[in-house]
């Protein structure tokens, strides 16, 4: 069993456990359905010093659903879905529910830790590496019950802008810089890098934005 939210919107992550939509989702290689079972309440992420409360565990980049974190309890452990880009925009490689497909694992590396339970000493966790540089591209730690961090992030969104994610802030390429945002998500995705006028069910705080 895995943890997640259903979404009324058709082109969501969440719909996919709908059995009449056979359409392929454009994170996906292929268009079998990711069954996403609907939980007691939405998960937090924390991304940085910035807190998205009751999400359905997808981070939207620039405008597109770019990665999704679920959770697994027994053994209790994390599942990403991610797809990665280069600078150019060009999708390099797709993660699903902790597999690298065929054309990913010869540039990117997964370590996934699983746990008994959350703990602040050995928290399970999930972390892509790139071979080519051995540097973490992506890490995510369960830090207790439906509340997850992501740790690092060294990543590129669909638009070729680079996102990096540190303990105080979260950076899309040089101009957008959030630190210690609070939003409520109401059971929709974490969104950062487009404000979304139409999405009345996000309401974040005032951004402050860093020059860089």
């Amino acid at each position: 069993m895995v943890v997640g939210l259903r979404c009324p919107s058709a082109d969501s992550w969440c719909n996919m456990n709908n059995p009449l939509q056979i359409k392929t989702i454009g994170i996906t290689d292929s268009p079998e359905l990711i069954d996403i079972e609907k939980p007691e309440q939405g998960l937090e992420l924390h991304v940085g010093s910035n807190v998205f409360r009751n999400t359905n565990g997808v981070v939207k980049l620039q405008g597109k659903e770019q990665l999704v974190l679920e959770t697994q309890p027994q053994p209790l452990a994390l599942l990403l879905t991610m797809d990665l880009y280069d600078e150019q925009g060009t999708r390099v490689g797709h993660i699903r529910r902790n597999a690298l497909s065929a054309h990913s694992v010869g540039r990117f590396t997964i370590h996934v830790k699983v746990s008994g339970e959350a703990t602040p000493d050995d928290p399970p966790s999930v972390t892509v590496a790139d071979r080519t540089t051995g540097h973490a591209v992506f890490e995510a730690c369960f830090m207790q019950k439906r509340k997850i961090r992501i740790t690092a992030g060294h990543f590129y969104t669909h638009k070729g802008n680079l996102v990096t994610v540190s303990p105080h802030y979260c950076r899309i390429g040089t101009g957008l810089t959030i630190f210690g945002d609070v939003a409520e998500s109401r059971g929709g995705a974490a969104a950062i890098g487009q404000s979304a006028p139409h999405r009345p069910q996000l309401q974040f705080s005032p951004v402050r934005y860093l020059q860089s």
